[in-house]
C-alpha cells in the first residue's frame, strides 16, 4: 500500500517506532553477506526489533515471508547496482500481493545510499524529520508552513519568501538562481527541499521556461553550475527530506554519479521519493505534495506517499476517471 509516483525512492527509513513483529526488513543474501551492508541491516533491526526477510536476489522471493507475517512496516536494503528502476517498480508489485485487494499492504521505503556508510547514518539517523523551513524552486503553499521561500520554474526573477509569523512576500531573485539554491541550502538549510522542471540522473535544469542553471552531481557529490559555468560548492549538513516533484528521473540509480546518490550522501537527505522514469503525467508526484504539506501535520512522508498511492489505485479502478486519465495512472503506479 505504499509507493510512490512514477519513480520510487531511494533512501528511505520508516523513523515511526513499530511493534515488534511490525517490521520486516527485506534484503538480498549477498548484500546481507557483505561486511560493509550487514551493518546497516543490523543497525534497522536493533533499531525498530524487525524481523530479518532474505532473498537470493530476486526480491519476489520474499513475498511468502512477508505474507506470512504481513508487517506495517517493510524496509527494503539494496545496494545502489541493486536499487534499479526496475528493482522499485518490482517493491511496488510485491508490496500489493500480500493479500487479495489491490491496494499497498504495507507502508515501505528503500534504503540505499552512495556507499554502506552513507546507507548506515540514513539507517542509524532517529531525530523526527520535523518541517517548519521549506524552500523550493517551484511554486508551494507557504500559508502551510512556518517558514519557507521559493524562485518560480516559469517566471524570471520571481522570488517569494515568508517569514515566521508574517505573510508570504514578493520579491525579486537574480536572473540565473544557481548561487541562490546553493546557499539556499548551504545557509538557510530548509527541512525540506523541493524541485520540478526538467532532470535527468545527472542534473537537475533550475529553469522550466527560461534560461538558469543547474545542480549536478559526480561521485556523490552536488554542486552548482550557472550559465557561465561558474561552479559553487554546496555545504548542507542539516538532516532533510526531498522531494522532486515534478522532475523526470530523480529516483533513477543509473551509476555511481546518479543525482539520488548524491542528494543522500553529499546534501544530508534522510527520505526522498523521486521518478525513475521520465515523467509526464505526474500524479504520484505532485499528489504526495499536496498530501504532506498542504495538509500540514496530518501525514508523515511515508503516510503521504502511502495515500497518494492508494488514491491512484482507487482512480484507476473507477469506472467515473476519464478514459485520458487511465494511461497516465496506470505509468506513475509503479514507478
Amino acid at each position: 500500500m505504499r509507493t510512490y509516483i512514477q519513480t520510487v525512492i531511494l533512501a528511505l527509513t520508516l523513523a515511526t517506532s513499530a511493534l515488534a513483529g511490525d517490521y520486516a526488513v527485506v534484503v538480498s543474501q549477498a548484500t546481507r553477506a557483505n561486511k560493509d551492508w550487514r551493518p546497516v541491516v543490523q543497525a534497522l533491526i536493533e533499531k525498530h526489533d524487525a524481523k530479518l526477510i532474505t532473498h537470493k536476489g530476486d526480491v519476489a522471493g520474499a513475498l511468502g515471508k512477508l505474507r506470512g507475517q504481513f508487517p506495517r512496516y517493510t524496509c527494503f536494503v539494496a545496494t545502489p547496482k541493486e536499487a534499479t528502476g526496475a528493482y522499485v517498480a518490482r517493491v511496488h508489485q510485491l508490496t500489493r500481493q500480500l493479500d487479495e485487494d489491490p491496494y499497498t499492504d504495507t507502508f515501505w521505503g528503500i534504503l540505499t545510499g552512495y556507499n554502506a556508510a552513507n546507507a548506515l547514518a540514513i539507517a542509524r539517523h532517529s531525530k523526527p524529520l520535523t518541517v517548519r523551513k521549506v524552500a523550493s524552486g517551484t511554486e508551494i503553499a507557504l500559508e502551510c508552513v512556518t517558514e519557507g521561500l521559493w524562485y518560480d520554474e516559469l517566471v524570471k526573477n520571481k522570488h517569494v519568501r515568508k517569514r515566521p509569523g508574517g505573510k508570504a512576500e514578493l520579491l525579486r531573485g537574480p536572473d540565473d538562481t544557481t548561487e541562490a539554491f546553493t546557499k539556499v541550502l548551504t545557509d538557510y538549510q530548509p527541512d525540506l527541499f523541493i524541485t520540478s522542471g526538467h532532470a535527468t540522473e545527472a542534473g537537475w535544469q533550475i529553469g522550466f521556461r527560461y534560461r538558469n542553471g543547474f545542480l549536478k552531481s559526480k561521485g556523490g557529490q552536488m554542486f552548482g553550475e550557472n550559465t557561465r559555468r561558474e561552479r559553487f560548492e554546496i555545504k548542507s549538513p542539516n538532516p532533510k527530506v526531498y522531494l522532486p516533484i515534478g522532475n523526470c528521473l530523480m529516483g533513477n540509480i543509473n551509476g555511481p554519479d546518479a543525482m539520488a546518490l548524491a542528494w543522500m550522501n553529499d546534501v544530508a537527505v534522510m527520505q526522498m521519493l523521486g521518478y525513475t522514469k521520465p515523467t509526464w503525467f505526474g500524479y504520484q508526484g505532485w499528489g504526495v505534495l499536496d498530501y504532506y504539506v498542504e495538509q500540514p501535520g496530518r501525514y508523515t512522508l511515508t503516510e503521504a506517499f502511502f495515500a497518494n498511492n492508494h488514491a491512484l489505485i482507487h482512480r484507476l479502478r473507477d469506472s467515473a476517471t476519464p478514459q485520458r486519465d487511465l494511461r497516465g495512472l496506470a505509468f506513475d503506479r509503479d514507478v
